[in-house]
């Protein structure tokens, strides 16, 4: 496809007003004597040159006139109104924007606006045939009107045909002739997969000539893996896609498997309704699958951020307006987003509106970080968890049956332990305290402070070791503390543990622990941090600091006679030292000795575990494949999701004045704009509700906003040029009926994109030529009309993706993580993550476009 002035992708066309006026009006009014429609020929002027200070925005409105509805040019300002309809000599808008006085024209010379001699006159007919006004009119429900007739009766394939034949023969003007087979089959190919046919392709539809010639390659294309991944890429721009979080760090993100859905999705043909409510609100679904949750990553493609010192709250709200803003850009064509500092200026959407809407999206748990995220095994992964899974309940069950023998090893052997316990405190000889704190110990061994603790301190405590049996590890036991205020921190803080061995005639020799491990650690606190040889961190065990908690640590010199002496360096912020703990040490195999709190409970497992020859190697087994289904859950991809809170924790919601989180002033309760009326259909104003309204027969927006994204990837441009505002600042459409027809055929069709597509490809109006004569040049350059057949440029994408295919070197693997093929050096450029650009290697570096790394 050669090039046009028109790139198939562009997302909004930005014009200036006068562009914008005269762009319309030179389409769609063809004589300003004629009959005069307010939508069509009145509100884009209106709307380019005089809404921005007398429109919906009442706090921008100047002398008090309001010219987007009826009723507001019909005021009474004092003795005058601005329409006096069937009088344009008594209204004021025709007196002003005729004037010649520079203080009483409309618009001031210093707007930037200034009006067409075309633009009064259709001005004041329109007030000279009475001033009615409309409804905008992408605000009215769409209908299926009948098919126009035509001159031509030949040369129609499908009812759309109808619509653009009927406007080319207004304009005197005819249809191209048909693209031979080898164009169409490159078109057609290029616009439903993205890759060119290959020449066997081609040469076969240009020799077959059945009249199914063309459904037949139509057919193939859109069963084929292509198709999802081309028309995916269209919804992943929309779902505003990345591998990465944005903002200053803007560090990898997982949510690829979002990717992996949306092509499934198109290649399924999953009805479009289904496809809404499964991504806004797949998590709100009756007993969800793990696929209706992946959808809802669609809102997860927020930024997040990474910089330490940012506020979470401010980023929360922040992820929570582009929700809104892209909700309704992508399924209703607003621009929303203008409300949320003030009432839209040129469509009737108030800030309230906005903030009623925002309180939709404002009650679920993410807030500016990674979580709430979901495990997303591949089928590989999840066989392997599942043949994991079965054989620990196999190993399970066969514990359970307890061997012969087993009851009267087991009653041997807690004999043994009452004459030899597994641990026994050790006494305390004497202690050293850099803050003057001492210590008693009572006769179970437990030792307390004798006075207030100070902020921090280090305890140096001389303890006996008992002769015979060498001591193999030592434990703390950390007791509640009971001293202090309501609000005094329980918690504790063990920074650095060590300890020493003397006996007499010895040098004293500094012993090495080894496996640390705890009933419970704080996260970032880790027991392990205790011996690290560092201070700035160790062990603490809040938020459990009102239980008592215990530490294991073996020794790897057993020692036996003489004396420990254990350095506990302690403390961290306001206090945190232990105030009773007890010290104890075991003679034991290091295998018998757990962290459990009490010692004594869980010995019948314990024996299990480590003595009795036919369950130890049962639980040798069951601790090796729980610990490889552990790697294997960790290792599985984690995707950022939606999660409704619970209602008890939902948030009050509040507008926020000119758009500041941290202002804000009336509350709001949750609901759709009220142009729009109200939520009825699941009795609920909440993610759900707005899912199932935006599909509702009666949105008028929804289905002729995505059948106009379908039509500009396969014309170059939509049927409204200005594919993200359906409001009353974007382009009135070429063929309003055509959309129409389209947009109520698409809902009545179940919503189903290959019916779609199938529908309009295999058009007459999709088959021409694009080639252009000149009594086409020169009545419609910018083929508004439809006389010929589309020409624009190929996106990167695709041309990427043809020059692999065309070469050979295509990949056709379908889904899995973003790839990073060839690019020069210095492109990439991470600020602070120190993320580099690692080419890829073997067939990952011909992958198709889509699955290129994305920041």
């Amino acid at each position: 496809m050669e090039s046009d002035k028109m790139n198939a992708y562009t997302k909004t066309i930005k014009l200036t007003p006068l562009i914008y006026v005269l762009s319309t009006l030179g389409f769609v009014v063809t004589n300003a004597g004629g009959q005069i429609s307010f939508n069509r020929d009145v509100r884009p002027i209106l709307s380019a040159n005089c809404y921005s200070c007398h429109g919906p925005d009442e706090k921008s409105r100047k002398a008090k006139l309001r010219l987007d509805t009826r009723e507001g040019a019909l005021l009474d300002l004092g003795g005058y109104r601005a329409l006096e309809p069937g009088k344009a000599d008594e209204s004021e808008l025709i007196l002003r924007i005729e004037s010649d006085d520079p203080d009483e024209i409309m618009p001031p010379p210093d707007s930037a606006h200034e009006l067409t001699e075309k633009d009064r006159e259709i001005l004041r007919k329109w007030v000279g045939d009475g001033g009615e006004y409309q409804l905008h009119w992408s605000f009215e429900k769409p209908i299926k009107a009948s098919l126009p007739e035509t001159k031509t009766m030949n040369w129609t394939r499908h009812p759309l045909d109808y619509f653009i034949l009927e406007q080319l023969e207004a304009k005197g003007l005819k249809p191209a002739p048909d693209s031979d087979r080898h164009r169409w089959i490159r078109r057609v190919s290029l616009d439903l997969t993205g890759l060119p046919p290959t020449p066997a392709e081609s040469d076969a539809f240009a020799r077959d000539t059945s009249k199914m010639a063309l459904e037949k390659v139509v057919e193939r294309l859109l069963g084929s893996d292509a198709y999802g991944e081309h028309w995916a890429r269209m919804w992943l721009d929309l779902a505003r896609f990345a591998d990465t979080k944005g903002y200053e760090k803007d560090r990898h993100r997982d949510v690829w498997r979002y990717r992996d859905w949306v092509i499934d999705s198109f290649n399924r043909d999953m009805p479009f309704d289904q496809f809404t409510v499964e991504q806004l609100a797949g998590d709100m679904l009756p007993e969800p699958t793990s696929s209706q949750i992946l959808a809802t990553a669609f809102h997860r493609n927020t930024m997040e951020n990474d910089e330490g010192g940012t506020d979470n709250e401010e980023f929360r709200v922040a992820a929570v307006k582009d929700r809104v803003d892209t909700t309704v850009q992508v399924w209703m064509g607003l621009t929303m987003g203008c409300a949320k500092c003030h009432s839209h200026k040129y469509d009737p959407i108030s800030i309230r509106d906005y903030y009623s809407f925002y309180a939709v999206f404002n009650q679920t748990e993410d807030a500016d970080q990674a979580a709430p995220v979901m495990p997303f095994p591949t089928a590989g992964q999840s066989a392997g968890i599942k043949e994991m899974e079965d054989r620990i309940s196999a190993l399970k069950e066969r514990i359970k049956e307890k061997p012969d023998g087993f009851a009267e090893a087991l009653a041997k052997w807690k004999k043994q332990l009452q004459r030899n316990p597994l641990w026994q405190p050790l006494k305390l000889l004497k202690m050293e305290s850099k803050r003057g704190v001492t210590l008693s110990q009572a006769k179970n061994g437990t030792l307390s402070v004798d006075k207030e603790n100070p902020e921090k301190d280090t305890w140096t405590l001389t303890l006996g070791v008992p002769e015979g049996k060498p001591l193999t590890a030592i434990r703390i036991d950390a007791l509640p503390k009971k001293k202090g205020g309501k609000w005094r921190d329980k918690n504790v803080a063990l920074r650095e543990l060590t300890v020493e061995w003397t006996k007499s005639g010895k040098p004293p020799i500094a012993l090495k622990l080894s496996n640390p491990r705890a009933d419970f650690s704080q996260r970032g606190w880790e027991v392990a941090k205790a011996i690290d040889g560092k201070t700035n961190a160790g062990w603490a065990f809040s938020p459990k600091a009102a239980e008592p908690h215990a530490a294991v640590f073996d020794l790897v010199q057993p020692v036996s006679g003489g004396r420990l002496k254990v350095t506990l360096e302690q403390g961290y912020g306001q206090g945190l030292l232990f105030e009773k703990f007890r010290l104890s040490g075991s003679n034991h195999e290091t295998k018998w000795l757990t962290p459990q709190v009490d010692p004594t409970r869980g010995l019948n497992q314990l024996f299990e575990k480590v003595e009795f020859p036919e369950t130890r190697q049962l639980f040798a087994q069951l601790e090796s494949v729980s610990q490889e289904l552990a790697k294997l859950r960790n290792s599985l991809t984690k995707i950022p999701i939606m999660r409704e809170l619970p209602p008890a924790r939902h948030r009050k919601n509040r507008i926020h004045n000119r758009g500041n989180f941290l202002d804000q002033g009336e509350e709001v309760e949750p609901g759709v704009p009220e142009l729009f009326g109200k939520l009825t259909t699941t009795g609920k104003t909440d993610r759900m509700g707005v899912a199932h309204w935006l599909m509702k027969e009666e949105n008028p927006l929804t289905a002729r906003v995505m059948v106009n994204r379908v039509w500009a990837r396969l014309f170059g441009k939509g049927l409204v040029e200005t594919e993200e505002d359906f409001g009353s600042q974007g382009l009135m459409p070429s063929h309003p009926e055509l959309l129409d027809w389209l947009a109520v055929d698409y809902r009545e069709n179940g919503w189903s994109m290959k019916k779609l597509l199938r529908t309009i490809v295999l058009s007459r109006t999709y088959r021409q030529s694009s080639s252009i004569s000149p009594q086409s040049l020169a009545s419609d350059p910018s083929n508004r009309l439809l006389g010929r057949g589309p020409r624009f440029r190929l996106s990167a994408e695709v041309l990427r993706d043809q020059s692999l295919a065309a070469s050979g070197l295509l990949t056709r693997k379908i889904g899995g993580p973003s790839v990073m093929p060839p690019q020069p050096p210095g492109i990439w450029k991470s600020t602070y993550s120190g993320e580099k650009w690692k080419n890829a290697t073997g067939p990952d570096r011909y992958r198709r476009a889509l699955y290129t790394y994305l920041k």
